[in-house]
């Protein structure tokens, strides 16, 4: 058989071409392997919980032996591989598998009495020194029966009034406690957040006192140090717009990360538009800071070797004064890695420097991997780095000049015209490259799509650019004590706060921005469920869904509709609900109504007595008839006998009250719904008492349900023994706050379901409710204790 001439071989295939590629990419790019090897390492040691005994040990030993044996780099893959597993099992048995929390865990989950000793450090909330909380480094702990554990990690919230400010060995007095799991589905965890942060536990102090103050303590002072260059940056940015409080917390959000003052609804309107990572430091900020203070410097003429130093020293403070985030580490370590190459005439490969600064931040702390910062900051900058220059090459005919045109006749308007087309393309390839490269990790953590936010990137990016330059001027500026200049400045930048903040507006409200998405991945999905919620301090939602038809009742307070309900329509992949009904004006039940609607909801239910004639001032009813027509083609309100269609075989049916209970107490007007879906009826109470009990039972209404939900009234408690032998609930859920003796559950709910022998479900204990509905019955599920109860079908 002969071989054919190479110019006349067929091509090899694409399977052949990727594999070259893989092979080439790895054989001159080790510390990108290297980093890629390490990751699935630190992850399979996670799922697992391994933790290296002796054999890791000699495996860690036998694989760094081989390595040095044998020349070839990638010898070194099975040594790091087997470094990683014992990095991160250390890590492992430190928080997951400490004795101290899991002797905590086999007790009733209360706090206990404890005394500590131990190092004392502030704790950084983002950009902020928290006054009333600490990490404690712990040398000894005492607990009850002088149970004694050595080394361990809490934190520590201490005593009103006490301020830490001497570095030493404190003795604590207090409670400890481990930190509560989520009461609902898709809210933040923060057991996992703890432990992932090193922290076993959490101690409540009452007493603490200096045993030995140090003298010496790095870590204590470098921290005040960072909050003392924050207040100074604050205070720089702050001049001459103290009278534009929203515009000032913006650039101090972009410029130190401090976004609680900004408000939870501008930071929405960045996420929604895709754009959060110009409203929060990122490593956009450190890049932008980099090449802002190289001009700077260039311009002062000052050398390439000083300029490579400062730069790297400056980007470093940056990093560390806004508090360490991964994404503005690897950015100071990726820029420390490419000047340093620079400056020592070595070549400075993307690839291989993201390699470097994976493997740095996972020797530091291998939890990381973990966090969902660190992973979109490494895949975005991968993602750039692998598309972005074959995407602007595809463009360069579209970017560069006539080839036909001699150069030396072009004009200005030519060559002007040829920048703004090749800034514009790299701008565009750089946001469609980092979109791909975040997409994966925004469905997986956040469930969520933004279109939009390959449009809105191409002119908030530029925008914040130019706000990070005068931001930087401006602290130039105070050090130098131009004050006139600096506030001139501010205002400018003020400005553009305030079209940032409205370009996210209006790109979020955009149709269609963006979509969440339903990842539960279900075989059989029930064809109605119900979800009632854990709020704390009285608070009350419910979720409905009949097929494909969403609803809620009630909305919760603001903060819990932040916390709670709107992270569970993202965990469902709830894009639009069908309706909202509202059963009173408390503020604790209906608080974020005005947010709910924001969403286009086509129907809002109250009672027919709402708004109230005879409340004082305006209240949130009164705001809701502002935005929407009473009685009107989305505001319906209802009363007694009224039925509220849902499907064919779901249906909400107006109990109380009727026209003739007029009650000035908010609660004694609380709409009472008998819903129905399918096969299961459930009596939703709500906060009524004794009044609105004794008018159902009057009333010869059908009370029975299987499900009885009832909350607190705030001065008359109901849960009458009438009312419940009416209703002949299988299950009672009640919302209670044993804390407040105002939303506490009465002690006969606990007797009659005693006597009963009917579960009582007390959501501040199981956490929320899940009610699963088939032609078959009905399963109730508690998020937190996972406690299952089946109601079989009842014809009645």
């Amino acid at each position: 058989m002969t071989e054919l001439p190479p110019d006349q071989a067929p091509p090899p295939s694409w399977p052949h071409r990727l594999r070259r590629w893989f092979i080439d990419q790895f054989r001159h790019r080790p510390l990108m392997t290297i980093g890629l090897v390490a990751v699935p390492a630190v992850m399979l040691t996670d799922h697992y919980g391994y933790v290296p005994g002796i054999f890791g040990y000699v495996m860690l030993i036998a694989a760094f032996l081989l390595a040095l044996r044998l020349r070839q780099w990638w010898r070194w893959l099975p040594f790091s591989a087997v470094l990683f597993v014992c990095i991160h099992g250390w890590r492992l048995a430190d928080t997951y598998q400490h004795p101290l929390r899991e002797h905590l865990l086999s007790l009733p989950d209360r706090p206990q009495f404890v005394h500590v000793t131990g190092r004392l450090y502030p704790w950084t909330e983002g950009a902020e020194l928290d006054d009333a909380t600490a990490i404690g480094d712990l040398t000894e702990v005492r607990m009850g029966n002088e149970k004694h554990f050595k080394k361990a990690r809490v934190k520590v919230s201490l005593p009103e009034g006490f301020r830490l400010e001497k570095p030493g060995i404190y003795e604590i007095t207090g409670q400890i406690s481990l930190p509560r799991p989520p009461m609902n589905p898709g809210q933040y965890d923060p057991v996992e957040f703890s432990l992932r942060n090193g922290w076993v536990a959490s101690v409540k102090a009452e007493q603490i006192l200096l045993k030995q103050e140090e003298k010496w303590a790095p870590s204590f002072h470098l921290l005040f140090g960072a909050e003392y260059c924050r207040q100074w940056i604050m205070r720089a940015l702050s001049l001459g717009i103290e009278d534009r409080p929203q515009d000032t917390a913006v650039l101090l959000a972009m410029a130190l990360g401090a976004s609680d003052a900004a408000g939870d609804d501008i930071e929405d309107a960045f996420r929604d538009s895709g754009t959060l990572h110009i409203f929060a430091v990122s490593g956009l900020h450190v890049v932008m800071l980099a090449a802002v203070l190289g001009m700077g410097l260039r311009w002062l003429g000052v050398g390439q070797s000083r300029m490579t130093v400062i730069i790297i020293l400056v980007v470093f403070a940056y990093a560390y004064i806004t508090g360490w985030r991964p994404s503005a580490a690897r950015a100071a370590f990726m820029i420390a890695i490419v000047l340093g190459a620079v400056r020592w005439n070595q070549r400075a490969d993307v690839h291989n420097s993201l390699g470097l600064a994976l493997l740095v931040l996972l020797v530091w702390d291998s939890n990381q991997l973990f966090m969902p910062g660190f992973q979109l900051s490494f895949a975005v900058l991968w993602a750039i780095a692998l598309m972005a220059t074959p995407m602007i090459d595809r463009l360069r005919p579209w970017t560069e000049l006539d080839p036909f045109y001699p150069p030396s006749l072009a004009s200005w308007y030519h060559w002007g015209g040829r920048w703004l087309r090749q800034q514009s393309a790299g701008l565009a390839c750089t946001s469609l490259a980092a979109w791909i490269g975040s997409f994966p990790f925004t469905i997986g953590h956040f469930r969520t799509i933004t279109f939009v936010g390959l449009v809105a990137n191409l002119i908030l990016v530029p925008v914040s650019g130019i706000s990070i330059g005068l931001s930087c001027a401006s602290l130039v500026f105070a050090f130098l004590g131009f004050s006139t200049l600096q506030i001139f400045i501010n205002k400018i930048n003020a400005w553009l706060a305030t079209f940032m903040v409205f370009s996210a507006s209006w790109f979020a409200g955009l149709p269609g921005a963006n979509m969440v998405l339903d990842l539960r991945f279900e075989k059989t999905p029930p064809p109605m469920e119900m979800q009632v919620f854990h709020m704390q301090g009285g608070g009350s939602s419910g979720y409905l869904r009949a097929h494909d038809k969403d609803w809620l009742i009630d909305t919760g307070n603001v903060r819990p509709w932040r916390r709670v309900v709107r992270p569970f329509m993202r965990h469902q992949g709830i894009n639009q609900l069908e309706g909202v009904v509202l059963t009173h004006r408390d503020v604790a039940h209906v608080g974020a109504a005005p947010l709910a609607l924001d969403t286009g909801v086509p129907r809002l239910i109250t009672s027919i007595h709402e708004p109230w004639t005879l409340d004082p001032g305006l209240t949130l009813f009164d705001q809701l008839g502002q935005r929407t027509r009473m009685d009107g083609p989305v505001w319906h309100r209802h009363k007694m006998g009224d039925v509220i269609p849902i499907e064919n075989d779901s249906s909400i049916q107006v109990l109380y009250p009727g026209t003739a209970d007029l009650y000035d107490t908010a609660d004694n007007r609380c709409l009472v719904l008998m819903i129905r879906l399918g096969p299961t009826r459930v009596l939703w109470l709500g906060d009524a008492g004794f009044i609105t009990e004794k008018r159902l039972l009057e009333r010869g209404h059908d009370l029975r349900c299987d499900i009885l939900v009832h909350g607190c009234h705030s001065t008359d408690p109901g849960g009458l023994t009438e009312l419940m032998l009416a209703a002949q609930p299988r299950v009672i859920i009640s919302e209670s706050d044993s804390r407040f003796a105002e939303v506490k559950t009465p002690l006969r709910f606990d007797a009659y379901c005693l006597k009963q022998e009917i579960p009582h479900l007390r959501l501040e204990v199981t956490g929320g409710i899940h009610v699963g509905i088939s032609p078959d019955g009905a399963t109730l599920k508690a998020h937190r204790s996972g406690t299952t109860y089946f109601l079989p079908a009842e014809i009645r």
